[in-house]
């Protein structure tokens, strides 16, 4: 992954916020992916096989599909994409995972810094609600891009930042295949899509939203995964359901499902089908009650006891009366693992009981807790 750019390592007259148009053009190659064949030399190191025909960039160029049940939506169409089935680019690409069936998934994560501008979108508009819950800048982005294309401005294109913030699907032995955003697994400023083990064969990724006070997620697919196909065409990943988990007090906890008509996702509520649940799939949490985190970020599943680990960066702004059970520190600096026991010990289930793994930071720290 080549998450951002630094243009003031990359460029003298570099000016923050304002590149020339050739500055945020090489920005924009210079975000994305890599796919690149390793091999070993006679010395038994690692080499690039730079001669490779699977050898091959994915930036904020290349066209990539947009496939699940947000897929078409009004909120995903824009003047390039009247259908709200193509866009042009991946950004912010942080953690990801790997698929069985031989595919990388990469997550689009803090996308709201490439768009600006809006507040300059009707704020009667419901769209402007949706992209301050996401974080998107009221004034310039971060970058600028929005000077040279007006797709980075809220104001002249609303709903290109909608199709961001996915994970995107990767196939790294195709160099012909289009790389596709899988919407059921949903939008945030995600970390990660691990694999999770499930005795019905169904497929399960966890995944962090990485922010102050956001979520914790799994997908889980409808389907079982055919250990005799490889590439991208299973399906798994477009016909499933996204969970935000909910840590209660006693150590037990739920997955919530994030499906349309589910509690008050429904249409008084602003959720008339399930891609207005992915699309807001922040909003759609905050109204189920998941457990607000400490910067929820890398989740990976042990394969041999199959509990699974939970990294929570930090959350400074953690007050002494917001503290709960699962983030039991104030102004935590330093971060805490919390560990997830599967129901049956199965990634697919619905329940699950936690426990905090590690308090980190200065063993002289009272506020430490290892093991």
């Amino acid at each position: 992954n080549h998450e951002y750019t630094n243009g003031e390592l990359m460029w003298e007259d570099y000016e923050g916020g304002n590149p020339t148009k050739l500055q945020a053009d090489v920005e924009m190659e210079a975000h994305g992916g890599t796919v690149i064949e390793v091999a070993r030399d006679a010395n038994g190191l690692i080499r690039a096989d730079l001669g490779s025909a699977l050898n091959r960039r994915i930036t904020m160029t290349t066209p990539i599909n947009i496939s699940g049940p947000a897929a078409g939506h009004d909120w995903m169409k824009t003047s390039n994409d009247p259908y709200g089935t193509m866009v042009h680019g991946t950004v912010n690409n942080c953690a990801g995972g790997i698929t069985p069936w031989g595919t990388v998934l990469t997550s689009e994560e803090n996308f709201q810094g490439y768009f600006g501008n809006l507040m300059y979108l009707d704020a009667e508009d419901p769209r402007a609600a949706v992209h301050e819950r996401y974080g998107i800048n009221d004034e310039g982005s971060s970058y600028g891009w929005e000077n040279h294309y007006g797709r980075f401005s809220v104001s002249t294109e609303p709903n290109e930042a909608f199709r961001f913030g996915w994970v995107v699907e990767i196939d790294p032995y195709d160099p012909n295949s289009t790389p596709v955003k899988r919407t059921a697994i949903g939008p945030f400023r995600g970390e990660g899509a691990t694999f999770g083990h499930s005795p019905s064969g169904r497929v399960v990724f966890y995944r962090g939203d990485d922010q102050r006070f956001e979520y914790i997620y799994k997908y889980v697919s409808d389907g079982a995964y055919d250990p005799l196909k490889r590439g991208m065409g299973q399906g798994l990943l477009d016909n499933g359901v996204l969970y935000c988990a909910k840590l209660n007090e006693d150590g037990s906890g739920d997955w919530l499902p994030l499906v349309h008509g589910n509690g008050p996702l429904t249409a008084e509520n602003g959720f008339h089908n399930q891609g207005d649940v992915l699309i807001k799939t922040r909003i759609a949490a905050d109204l189920l009650g998941a457990t607000k985190m400490d910067r929820p970020e890398d989740m990976q599943q042990n394969p041999v006891n199959l509990k699974i680990y939970v990294a929570l960066t930090n959350n400074s702004e953690r007050s002494a009366d917001d503290t709960d059970p699962a983030n039991p520190r104030a102004e935590n600096r330093t971060g805490h693992v919390i560990e997830f026991t599967e129901a049956n010990d199965d990634a697919a289930s619905t329940t699950f009981t936690w426990d905090i793994f590690l308090l980190c930071g200065d063993p002289a720290d009272e506020s430490t807790y290892f093991a």
